[in-house]
């Protein structure tokens, strides 16, 4: 009889630890819900980020752009003045182009004597 109890205790034993167990499996279940449940939650927020940072991204190139594109036009302006007006200086100064005249000690003007004709 002795035996029987003792089998009996151990039985009642190793179905107590069964039932200790099972109730810290299901605990754990109960967590890898809950862990589950927030990394759905941080995937779609992280996907709400990329969408995010893709449109500020895009936002910052087009505006970075535009002003390049606006620099490379006042370069362009300059670069198109300072051509204009070194042109003119050098029209100015060119002693093909321009007629000179003297004045003559009576008030008039007097053009040079072209030696092309004279002997």
């Amino acid at each position: 009889m002795a035996g029987l109890e003792r089998c009996q205790r151990e039985a009642e034993e190793v179905a107590e630890l069964m039932r200790q167990n099972v109730a810290r499996a299901l605990e754990r279940e109960g967590h890898l819900e809950q862990l589950q449940s927030r990394a759905r939650d941080l995937r779609q927020a992280s996907e709400a980020f990329t969408r995010t940072t893709r449109t500020v991204t895009r936002r910052q190139r087009r505006r970075h752009r535009r002003w390049h594109l606006v620099a490379l036009g006042l370069g362009l302006l300059l670069l198109f003045i300072l051509g204009l007006a070194l042109a003119l200086a050098l029209a100015r100064s060119s002693p093909g182009t321009v007629s000179s005249t003297v004045p003559s000690p009576q008030g008039g003007t007097k053009h040079p004597a072209s030696t092309a004709g004279a002997p």
